[in-house]
């Protein structure tokens, strides 16, 4: 017996036909070793993709936490700022891949989703087809091979479109007035990070309540408002040792810390590895000194 089914062409779009994402790179990380924290950073100039395939971690994106497990998905859209803290395991295994020329219609460039939806996102029934793309992406991209290019991006493509499908199944969180709040302070503390700011700063400058304002931020992020500047401080320290050849004092001055061995103890605790160490780190791969 021959059975088919036809391709119909549904009216709702899906990715711009005159934009092909581009896959700029894909990443496994496998293993407690590869655990390190990756402080509050974000990437203007591209969309980031994550699969938990094994494991668990807190992350914090856009200034929401979410406590995420083995099968969840996680979205980075451009511009938007997000903490990455996986538990270090043996079982660890996370996949996560660059995307360039990302248009969705309707929405800005390398922005899969609007802001009011969440994150992350559990695979589902889409678990083992999203294990297999992501191996599949990595054994044709670190191959080198004819072609490995082009397939690349086709099953990037093909793994986004389920993304998409996943996300727009899901209704919209509610954008409360607790949420438009606590959101409101992280774009404030965004602009103000490498000032010497405090709560009585931030609540002057708000017209509001500090404890409430304490208090609602808290419930957002997961964070107080200076744990929040100070991850925010962090996470561009470790971009400008990754992006620039500035020295330790000379990032530790640009990111508002006027001692640098303030700066380097901070770094430590937050990072687990001092930041000369963090710098050769992603250099040569090796960890230790």
């Amino acid at each position: 017996m021959i059975t088919f089914s036809l391709n119909e062409h549904s009216s709702v779009r899906g990715l711009d036909s005159g934009l092909r994402p581009r896959l700029s790179f894909i990443c496994k990380a496998e293993g407690k070793e590869e655990a390190i924290p990756r402080v509050m950073h974000k990437h203007d100039e591209r969309f980031e993709l994550m699969f938990i395939r094994a494991g668990k971690g807190i992350y914090n994106i856009d200034g929401r936490n979410y406590v995420v497990k083995p099968g969840d998905i996680l979205l980075f859209n451009a511009s938007v700022l997000h903490d990455e803290c996986p538990e270090a395991t043996d079982d660890l295994l996370i996949f996560s891949c660059g995307v360039e020329q990302l248009k969705v219609d309707g929405l800005p460039l390398n922005v899969l989703t609007p802001r009011a939806q969440t994150a992350v996102m559990p695979s589902g029934n889409y678990y083992y087809e999203i294990c297999q793309l992501f191996e599949q992406m990595w054994s044709h991209v670190s191959s080198k091979r004819l072609y490995s290019t082009e397939i690349g991006d086709s099953l990037l493509n093909v793994l986004l479109l389920i993304c998409r499908n996943i996300w727009i199944e899901s209704k919209p969180q509610q954008e409360t007035a607790s949420v438009l709040l606590g959101q409101r302070v992280k774009d404030y503390i965004d602009n103000h990070y490498k000032e010497d700011i405090s709560l009585n700063s931030i609540t002057a400058a708000m017209n509001m309540n500090q404890f409430y304002l304490a208090h609602v931020f808290k419930a957002y992020s997961g964070y107080s408002p200076k744990q929040y500047q100070t991850r925010r401080r962090i996470g561009e320290a470790q971009n400008l040792l990754l992006s620039t050849d500035l020295g330790v004092i000379d990032v530790a001055s640009a990111v508002g810390y006027d001692n640098v061995n303030n700066f380097h103890r901070i770094f430590h605790n937050l990072v687990g590895i001092p930041p000369a160490r963090y710098k050769k780190f992603w250099i040569t791969g090796q960890i230790k000194s």
